[in-house]
């Protein structure tokens, strides 16, 4: 056991408690060494086949997303909003800086959190 895990144990467990655990680890494992670390499997091999696999679904996915990056439908998205933003923008145009400013204000105090019971 390491030195936190006994440190650990100590706090919890009286002295032969401790050995009667190390004691049913050892009966457990009586061949494995104590501190042996256990190695990770081997990656599995991957044949060309599969690489040129992974590498076709790579490409097939960057071509679709097109130029900049983004998918074909997010920036039809995007082009939408763009107008229909361009579009309100023409409204407030029209009107004067008092009556804008007033709207700035209305928009503002229904963006506040309401208060409970007024």
């Amino acid at each position: 056991m390491s030195k936190i895990s006994n440190a650990l144990l100590s706090l919890f467990l009286d002295k032969k408690a401790r050995q009667a655990l190390e004691h049913t680890k050892e009966r457990a494992h009586p061949h494995a060494p104590h501190h042996a670390p256990l190695a990770p499997p081997p990656p599995p091999e991957e044949t060309q086949e599969d690489i040129k696999r992974q590498l076709d679904a790579k490409i097939d996915a960057v071509k679709e997303k097109g130029p900049g990056g983004i998918p074909k439908d997010r920036r039809q998205l995007i082009q939408e909003a763009r107008r229909v933003h361009s579009a309100k923008q023409d409204v407030l145009k029209d009107l004067s800086p008092e009556q804008r400013l007033k709207l700035q204000v209305l928009a503002m105090k229904a963006m506040l959190p309401s208060k409970p019971g007024g």
